[in-house]
């Protein structure tokens, strides 16, 4: 009976001893590694949102890379251009002083070669990370030049796990200083497209809470569309039509009312609808616009736009072209066809009245009225140059503010779900390091009572010898 009694105690001891070892592990685990859930086996639901959340901070840290990538690129042009600038207004000032009588106009060009050495020189070396923006080639040998550079801004998972990516567009091509390229570059063909002249939410049929408009009583909208090949629709929109388009007809919203004019497009089916034809969105300044699906000079890519009067009682409201019903409230907008530009940059592109470039620009040989009268067009010719420098650095400044303000912004982000991932898996390392050192201390008293029970098993067989 004792000796059943001593290994009763030994089993208990060394269960017990067993459960203080497992939890031991477990939170030496968490001490060690910082995390409660380090495995999916601690936690299945935490540490699969924590591992798409660190997958998607991974992506957010190639995005922020892309836009330390693009921010120096920028930057260097940036740079380039405001030399260049300083350049031009040099030899603006260098042409104005040999408009003097007297002066040698041959010393005042080898100034200007000087100077158009410099600003070759500075658009050539204005690269970074193999890329420049400013001297370029755009002919159809280059593969690798494009027109519009485009610089990872963004990334988002959507609902269903689909990811897509947000990018911010440098117009390389409209900032260019020098082009190998002599002969064109191809233009696409653009669509036919009407533009209101107000923002929608700058309307005071729009000017209600959050910029919505009210339906609920006689306002409406009525205008009509019509193609260059005379397919036409009425679009009217009232309390009637946008019942089932609109959640509240008080507060009638602009993705609702859009929503609506393009289901009434999509409705004008049969031999001179619109379905398919045309459709309706707002444009980056926020005005109503209608475009063409179509391509191309002609009548098949043009659009017009006329207000109709409104049915019985309604009152007629603006969204930005106007209320009036008259024939001369029609606006027409087209398309125009695939074709050539000019290849060359700003500062090689030759200027028809003068017959120089920027950069080719030599006044040594010009004498008398027609040489005063060259000159003038020349300083003309400067000056548009300087306009058009002017415009390209403001272009890159403000790639430059949308740049940095998305880098700031994904920064956050990043910090945002580290906290996120901190919240579901983190331990909290004071409350597992004082647990650990309970832990120590009970194993090491289930240790002693395994011991004791042990001892105690070995004494009372002691008795039988």
């Amino acid at each position: 009976m004792t000796s059943l009694l001593t290994n009763s105690a030994a089993m208990t001891a060394l269960t017990t001893l067993k459960g203080i070892n497992a939890q031991l592990d477990m939170t030496s685990n968490r001490v060690s590694t910082g995390q409660r859930v380090s495995a999916a086996s601690d936690n299945a639901a935490y540490w699969s949102i924590a591992t798409t959340v660190r997958t998607d901070n991974a992506s957010l840290s190639a995005v922020k890379d892309s836009l330390g990538l693009g921010s120096s690129a920028v930057d260097t042009a940036y740079n380039g251009l405001n030399s260049v600038l300083s350049d031009l207004q040099n030899m603006r000032a260098k042409l104005q002083t040999a408009l003097q009588p007297g002066v040698d106009r041959a010393k005042v060009q080898t100034e200007l070669v000087a100077i158009q050495s410099k600003m070759k020189a500075t658009a050539d070396s204005s690269i970074s990370s193999g890329q420049n923006w400013l001297s370029v080639d755009s002919s159809a040998t280059n593969t690798a030049y494009q027109a519009t550079q485009s610089v990872v801004a963004g990334f988002s998972r959507a609902a269903s796990g689909s990811i897509s990516f947000s990018t911010i567009a440098v117009q390389v091509g409209q900032i260019k200083l020098y082009d190998v390229n002599a002969t064109s570059v191809n233009t696409p063909a653009t669509e036919g497209r009407v533009t209101a002249t107000t923002s929608l939410t700058g309307t005071t049929g729009f000017g209600g809470v959050g910029g919505t408009a009210n339906f609920s009583g006689t306002n409406e909208v009525a205008f009509s569309l019509t193609l260059g090949n005379g397919d036409t629709a009425t679009i009217r929109l009232n309390s009637a039509t946008l019942a089932s388009a609109a959640s509240n007809l008080a507060a009638v919203t602009t993705s609702e009312f859009l929503n609506a004019i393009n289901n009434q497009i999509a409705a004008s089916t049969g031999g001179t609808g619109l379905a398919g034809d045309v459709s309706a969105a707002l444009d980056s300044a926020g005005r109503l616009t209608f475009r063409t699906t179509a391509t191309g000079s002609g009548t098949t890519a043009s659009v017009t736009f006329q207000t109709v009067a409104a049915s019985g009682a309604n009152a007629l409201i603006d969204v930005g072209f106007g209320t009036g019903v008259a024939v001369t409230d029609a606006r027409t907008g087209s398309g125009s066809a695939a074709g050539t530009t000019a290849g060359r940059g700003i500062l090689d592109t030759v200027d028809g009245s003068t017959t120089y470039s920027i950069n080719t620009i030599d006044i040594s040989t010009l004498v008398g009225t027609a040489g005063d009268t060259t000159l003038k067009n020349i300083i003309t010719q400067v000056d548009k140059a300087i306009a058009s420098v002017t415009n390209a650095g403001t272009k890159l400044g403000a790639n430059k503010t949308q740049i940095d303000g998305q880098k700031t912004f994904v920064d956050t982000l990043m910090k945002a779900n580290d906290r996120t991932i901190g919240t579901l898996v983190d331990a909290d390392i004071e409350e597992e390091s004082t647990k650990l050192k309970a832990l120590q201390t009970q194993q090491q008293l289930a240790v002693q009572a395994l011991s004791i029970a042990n001892s105690a098993s070995q004494n009372v067989l002691s008795l039988f010898r």
